[in-house]
């Protein structure tokens, strides 16, 4: 490796591109599909990892860039062309995203164009491939079996055969060379990463393998079917033993201080907290009729213990045969398996460490699908809340993880439909005390396209992200305490430095942030959804029936890099498709703040003003290290101003209690160690000066409950941060 422990480029030749040609139509995920992203978990991501898989992880982590297997799904049938223009077409096409030399092909067996992709695999310089269930003698021979590989070590043979000509080119065009391939890294490799005969293990095992190369060395091999019993219990057990181990690997390569003292100790870990789409007969032609039918769909809807055995109900066991039962479990299995795939792809862009929890479904809906409707008061909701995160706790989570967690200075990714935000730990909930933000799980297409879109771009905030920043206010005229609230945001922008703008119609919205192009995007209006459409939108003017739907949002490019949209229930979680953060995201975001629940209009305005204000004391100074730890403290600081403002408002309060002393309280919930103490501590606090007040948790109205933020938010870094991290680590991008 020449130069590369100094200096590492956002978008590197020596990675690997790996495409998937399909026979099926676009968005559709298929048995292929569900082959490749399990065997592709065993495959490395770069070059630079075969000469040195611990260096390589070391110089991920001090660069502070994320970075995974570059994929690419393909339909095979876009290359019908004539020879020249397919190569030329794939070549235009990945040429937009990176500069990878290795190009690595997996290919369905049932496409009709063998004879063009075997052609574009021949004419990519480094092309290898492998196809899917094979093909037959007639389709093979439109192939060079020479670049045939069949597993992750033969891919890695290959390479080795033509790394002199690799390296001729990474000289001549990059200065830089892989050096010899070498995978014996530690004696006690196979200690820290043994293979269990458990799928619940084998990403975070791959995810391993990525750091320490032990399956590279030596391909695991499964153990004796009397062995693979004792496991069975140990399923989550064995995911926490593996996380441990990662998060134990990231603290051995951070040698230097941190950036900022707040910033995450640990990597972010991906859990995978799957649920039962509540309203799947909704999006069925012809529903369930007959009794066998009906059972079918019972078993396919099958929740699971905390030891992950499923819960078929005994009436159904008397009904249908234990081969029935089996077959339709095993759909749902391979359901839950393509989200730990696409999980694995998400571990890896941080090097995380990944755990799933049991599928839920029935067990929470009654108490979710109360959230359809508005509760009499805001205290109902709260309690509802606090029912959901007591349930979740009890069905999902083993002790073991919930000590786990509650040590852990690390944010969370979410793969759920579940508002996991609300999963109630000892006295709070989780994303009091953790930075979360989710991935909507029954969207597939949306949950790969994710991962796909924060592989193959970066997004960084940048000081002057306020000038950058564009607020639409919507409302109809008549609507005057909402056009009184925009009338107090609009007052601000010269002092803080955003523009605000009105729009009365959707053309006008796409003409001002087609002008503007913001880095951040508010929506500052009000937001519904529609249960018949299963879907949620933005209320541009309720006077004249004018919404702003997620179809839109897509076609005429309404988006931004950041989305925050301060309107209610635009995010309801029990059993909605048409979601606005998917269509923002699909129009170019990186990551959506939206609403669970309604909101007030006064905190709704509030919170954006705070939102605007710690961004400007972000400008010069390095604070927060990414937007997930930015947005959720600034969620979860209205707490304390909430708590604040109620005892100030009841006992007649000003100066009393010492603005300083409750900016001391909001420094502390910053930092992970003290967050949990913080209530008592106010609480106290508030109590020296008047004895009998009392700040109860459960009696506060908990808007910032009422938000939730989508996309992998933890992967946007500050700018500020990132040079200073860099620097520290000695870094030079």
């Amino acid at each position: 490796m020449k130069d590369l422990n100094s200096k590492l480029s956002i978008v590197s030749p020596t990675q690997i591109q790996y495409t998937l040609f399909s026979g099926g139509a676009p968005n559709e995920y298929t048995y292929f599909h569900n082959m490749v992203l399990n065997i592709l978990r065993e495959f490395p991501k770069d070059l630079l990892q075969l000469e040195d898989a611990a260096g390589y992880y070391d110089l991920l982590f001090r660069s502070g860039l994320s970075r995974g297997i570059n994929l690419y799904l393909l339909q095979a049938k876009l290359f019908a062309g004539d020879r020249t223009m397919n190569i030329t077409l794939f070549n235009e096409y990945s040429g937009l995203f990176n500069m990878d030399l290795v190009k690595v092909f997996f290919i369905d067996c049932s496409i009709s164009n063998h004879e063009q992709i075997g052609h574009l695999v021949a004419d990519t310089s480094f092309g290898y491939y492998t196809i899917i269930d094979d093909a037959d003698e007639e389709n093979r021979a439109f192939y060079n079996a020479e670049n045939f590989f069949a597993d992750a070590q033969g891919l890695i043979k290959l390479l080795q055969r033509d790394l002199p000509k690799i390296n001729g080119i990474l000289r001549r065009e990059h200065d830089i060379e892989i050096g010899t391939f070498n995978f014996d890294i530690n004696p006690k490799v196979d200690e820290l990463n043994p293979f269990y005969p458990t799928a619940y293990s084998h990403s975070n095992y791959f995810l391993l393998n990525q750091i320490l190369a032990n399956d590279w060395l030596k391909k695991h091999e499964w153990p004796d079917k009397e062995k693979m019993l004792m496991f069975t219990k140990r399923k989550a057990l064995i995911q926490l033993d593996q996380a441990t181990v990662i998060d134990g690997l990231s603290q051995v390569i951070r040698i230097k201080e941190p950036a900022v003292p707040i910033e995450p100790l640990y990597p972010p870990i991906v859990i995978i907290a799957p649920f039962h789409f509540p309203k799947y007969k909704k999006l069925v032609t012809n529903p369930f009729e007959t009794k066998r039918q009906k059972m079918l769909f019972r078993v396919s809807q099958t929740e699971q213990e905390l030891d992950y055995t499923y819960m078929v109900n005994e009436d159904v066991q008397r009904e249908l045969q234990s081969d029935v039962i089996g077959e339709t479990l095993s759909g749902l299995t391979q359901r839950l398996n393509f989200v730990d795939y696409a999980g694995y792809l998400h571990a890896q862009l941080a090097n995380s460490p990944m755990f799933r929890m049991p599928i839920m479904g029935k067990s929470l809906n009654m108490d979710l699908s109360h959230f359809e409707n508005a509760f009499s008061t805001r205290k109902q909701a709260i309690k509802k809340i606090e029912t959901i995160g007591e349930l979740m706790r009890k069905k999902m989570m083993i002790p073991e993880l919930k000590e786990y967690l509650e040590e852990r200075n690390g944010q969370i990714v979410f793969i759920s439909d579940l508002p996991m935000e609300w999963l109630k730990m000892e006295k709070y909930p989780l994303c009091f005390t953790h930075d979360i933000c989710r991935i909507p799980e029954f969207n597939f297409s949306s949950l790969m396209n994710n991962y796909i879109h924060n592989q193959r771009l970066a997004f960084q905030i940048s000081s002057d992200i306020l000038q950058r920043t564009l607020i639409i206010h919507c409302a109809s005229e008549d609507d005057h305490d909402m056009h009184r609230y925009f009338g107090g945001i609009s007052a601000k922008q010269m002092a803080i430095g955003f523009k605000s703008v009105f729009c009365k119609t959707v053309d006008e919205i796409e003409a001002e942030v087609h002008s503007f192009k913001p880095d951040l995007l508010i929506f500052d209006c009000h937001g519904d959804f529609d249960g018949k459409e299963l879907s949620s939108f933005l209320v541009v003017d309720g006077k004249n029936k004018i919404r702003l739907t997620g179809e839109e949002i897509i076609s005429r490019g309404i988006s931004a890099p950041l989305v925050f949209i301060s309107a209610c229930s635009t995010m309801p979680n029990y059993g909605y498709v048409k979601l606005l953060s998917d269509a923002f995201m699909q129009a170019g975001a990186f990551a959506v703040t939206a609403t669970f629940l309604p909101i007030m209009m006064k905190d709704a305005a509030v919170l954006i003003l705070r939102l605007l204000n710690n961004l400007k004391q972000q400008q010069d100074k390095v604070i927060f290290s990414n937007w997930l730890a930015f947005v959720s403290h600034t969620l979860r600081s209205t707490l304390i101003s909430e708590a604040v403002r109620n005892i100030r408002s009841k006992y007649k309060l000003g100066k009393e209690i010492d603005a300083d002393k409750v900016a001391k309280i909001l420094l502390r919930l910053m930092i992970f160690d003290t967050r949990v103490e913080v209530l008592d501590e106010l609480n106290a606090y508030v109590k020296s000066i008047i004895p009998e007040a009392d700040i109860a948790f459960e009696n506060l109205d908990h808007e910032w409950l009422s938000y939730t933020t989508l996309g992998r938010a933890d992967l946007i870094k500050f700018e500020l941060w990132l040079k200073a991290h860099q620097n520290i680590n000695e870094i030079e991008v």
